[in-house]
């Protein structure tokens, strides 16, 4: 077992994320060319399969299906993609302390020198990780381990699918940066490839051994950052993810197709919305007093409302007949809608609400005990489980997506 004297750094990468969780529902699709997309009009994910007949990012659908007609194309399914990805960041949280949710498919973590006594080896704790992911929730992530954030990046990426790359030694820190293409470097943005290139840097470990007064005199100063960090300097420390509960808005999107200009098909799928924001806020024990809803055409113009509530309230009802005035004063007979959101604001803890003199807000809160109910029975049978007469005229299976917003 190697030593390890200072804290090192785990990234955690999922492979082909989105088509690896449609998979991880639909195991009649493993090993078969996956493309995610359909309701965008493009391929946003491909499985490797996928990849490996032609198919790239951005390709249109209409393409795909003319040359690759035995492709599976599917719409995305946020719900599921979100769902995945917390019980991701929760394995590494019951493995080590220190967890930053970096994006929906990628997580970094501090990884101590207790941790690696107790696991007993670098290698068998990164292998116990991934073997966790893989067995308990159907997809695959790379992981890389390393002493900085830049180098555990570059060493997640070294062996996929499902690889697990452990960087301790100048040796294998040198193998990793010249395996690494210079277009390849987290951190090197478009731009600056071409001029990196120009001056003799086709991978990072060139990037690595160029001359530091020259990239800080040319480049701005984040660069040579990225220089320390792959060179083995840790600069940049982890952004654990903050208390869920102390975000301010909960957002909820979804675009749907066709296009509509029936009132009822663009009011279920706002609907839909609505519902599914609702879901996240009383999961998180939030409730709102204030929300904005929007609509956008097909020239991707948007009409907005803000709407104040009464009381605080987590109750898609109380939502949708306050915001429902609203939502008609912003509907025009002649467009086609392809897209509605909700976002609540100002959020609170339910335990921070204050009640008033005669008890309406208790009241309001007694109402959300139904919504909590149909929560645990959405949670056993699936989220189409239950919902709102007012949802079912929208597509609830080409949800866009309903991402927390974060802080505002």
């Amino acid at each position: 077992m190697s030593s390890a004297p200072q804290n090192l750094f785990l990234h955690a990468d999922g492979d082909s994320f989105f088509v690896a969780c449609e998979v991880s529902v639909h195991p009649e699709y493993r090993g078969l060319p996956v493309v995610v997309g359909e309701d965008r009009g493009i391929a946003v994910a491909m499985s490797y399969e996928a990849k490996a007949l032609g198919v790239t990012r951005g390709m249109p659908v209409f393409e795909i299906k003319k040359r690759f007609p035995k492709v599976i194309i599917l719409p995305h399914h946020f719900d599921l993609y979100r769902k995945i990805s917390n019980s991701v960041y929760d394995i590494l949280l019951s493995y080590l302390s220190v967890v930053e949710k970096y994006s929906i498919d990628e997580c970094f973590a501090e990884v101590r020198p207790s941790d690696i006594t107790y696991a007993t080896s670098e290698e068998k704790l990164v292998e116990e990780i991934k073997n966790e992911i893989s067995e308990k929730l159907g997809v695959t992530y790379s992981l890389g381990l390393a002493r900085t954030k830049a180098l555990a990046k570059t060493a997640s990426k070294l062996q996929k699918p499902n690889g697990a790359v452990v960087l301790l030694t100048p040796l294998a820190e040198e193998h990793a940066l010249r395996t690494t293409s210079i277009e390849d470097v987290w951190g090197i943005g478009r731009r600056t490839v071409p001029r990196l290139q120009a001056l003799g840097m086709k991978t990072a470990y060139d990037f690595v051994q160029y001359p530091s007064a020259y990239i800080e005199r040319h480049f701005p100063e984040p660069l040579r950052a990225l220089q320390l960090e792959l060179g083995g300097v840790s600069l940049h420390e982890l952004n654990a993810s903050p208390d869920a509960r102390d975000q301010k808005s909960i957002q909820s999107t979804a675009t749907f197709r066709p296009p509509s200009t029936d009132r009822n098909i663009i009011w279920a799928e706002l609907s839909q919305n609505i519902e599914n924001a609702c879901e996240h806020a009383r999961r998180l024990g939030l409730m709102t007093k204030s929300v904005s809803i929007f609509i956008k055409n097909t020239d991707f113009t948007h009409q907005s409302r803000d709407c104040s509530l009464a009381l605080y309230a987590d109750d898609p009802g109380v939502i949708m007949n306050a915001i429902e005035p609203a939502f008609d004063t912003i509907l025009r007979s002649s467009e086609k809608i392809r897209s509605t959101g909700i976002t609540l604001h100002n959020l609170r803890r339910i335990e921070d609400v204050p009640h008033d003199l005669f008890e309406m807000q208790a009241t309001a809160d007694s109402r959300s005990l139904v919504e909590r109910f149909a929560d645990k029975i959405r949670a056993k049978f699936g989220s189409d489980a239950l919902m709102r007469a007012s949802s079912l005229n929208g597509s609830s299976h080409d949800k866009d997506n309903s991402f927390p917003k974060g802080h505002s």
